[in-house]
C-alpha cells in the first residue's frame, strides 16, 4: 500500500466537526493530457458522482433546507445555485463554490491492478488519471460538454465549482485483487467540508 499527501493547508486543518461523506467510483479512469482532453470520459465519471450528490442533497436535511439568504425571496440554496450556475440549458449545483468560504479535503483510496505506489507521481507531477478525476469532480467549463441536459440530470450536481477549491489531498493506492483492465480502478473518496470563514452562506450548514 502506498500513501501520499499531495496537497495540504497547514493553516486550515480539519476540525473535529465537519460535513463528511464518501463518493465511490468503479470503472475506467484514463489519463488526460493537452493532446487528449477526454472531455466525454470525464463527463461520464461526472454523471456517476452527480447521482450520488443528488441523493446527498435530498437526504441531508441541512442541505435540503439550506436557505438562500436573499431579501424578500423564499427559495432554497439549491434553487439559487441552479439559477446562477447555468450553461445554456443546463443548471449546475456545486456543493462548494468560490465565495462560500468552505475548505474541501479529499482522502482518496485508489485500488488498481498494478503494484501500489507506481505511476502515482511521475517526474514530480500528478498522475494524469488523477487529473481526470479532479476534472470530473468539478463543474464542466463552457464548451467542454454538450449543452443539452441528460434526462433526469437537470439540475446537475457537482462537488466543486472548480478543483482549485481543494485545500487538502491525500491518495492511498493498493492492489486491486481481481483480473481487470489495467485502466480500471475502484475509488473511495472521503470528502470533508468545513468553514474557513463563517458567513451568512455557510452558517448553520457546515
Amino acid at each position: 500500500m502506498g500513501a501520499k499527501v499531495l496537497l495540504a493547508d497547514p493553516y486550515n486543518l480539519k476540525p473535529e466537526d465537519s460535513v463528511e461523506f464518501r463518493l465511490v467510483y468503479e470503472g475506467l479512469l484514463l489519463g488526460a493530457s493537452n493532446t487528449k482532453n477526454r472531455s466525454d470520459h470525464k463527463h461520464a465519471i461526472r454523471k456517476v458522482f452527480h447521482e450520488q450528490l443528488k441523493v446527498l442533497w435530498e437526504k441531508n436535511s441541512a442541505l435540503d433546507q439550506w436557505p438562500s439568504w436573499e431579501m424578500n425571496r423564499r427559495r432554497s440554496m439549491r434553487d439559487r445555485l441552479a439559477e446562477h450556475f447555468k450553461h445554456n440549458n443546463v443548471s449546475y449545483v456545486p456543493l462548494s463554490w468560490d465565495g462560500l468560504g468552505v475548505a474541501c479535503r479529499l482522502d482518496i483510496l485508489m485500488l488498481r491492478p498494478e503494484s501500489p505506489g507506481q505511476t502515482l507521481i511521475r517526474g514530480g507531477d500528478i498522475d494524469n488519471r488523477l487529473k481526470t478525476l479532479f476534472d470530473a469532480l468539478r463543474m464542466p467549463k463552457i464548451g467542454e460538454v454538450a449543452e443539452e441536459p441528460d434526462s433526469g440530470a437537470n439540475p446537475f450536481y457537482c462537488l466543486l465549482q472548480d478543483d482549485s477549491l481543494i485545500n487538502h489531498l491525500s491518495v492511498t493506492t493498493d492492489l486491486l485483487l481481481q483480473d481487470s483492465d489495467p485502466n480500471n480502478v475502484k475509488l473511495v473518496i472521503s470528502v470533508n467540508l468545513w468553514p474557513i470563514t463563517y458567513n451568512n452562506l455557510n452558517m448553520g450548514v457546515f
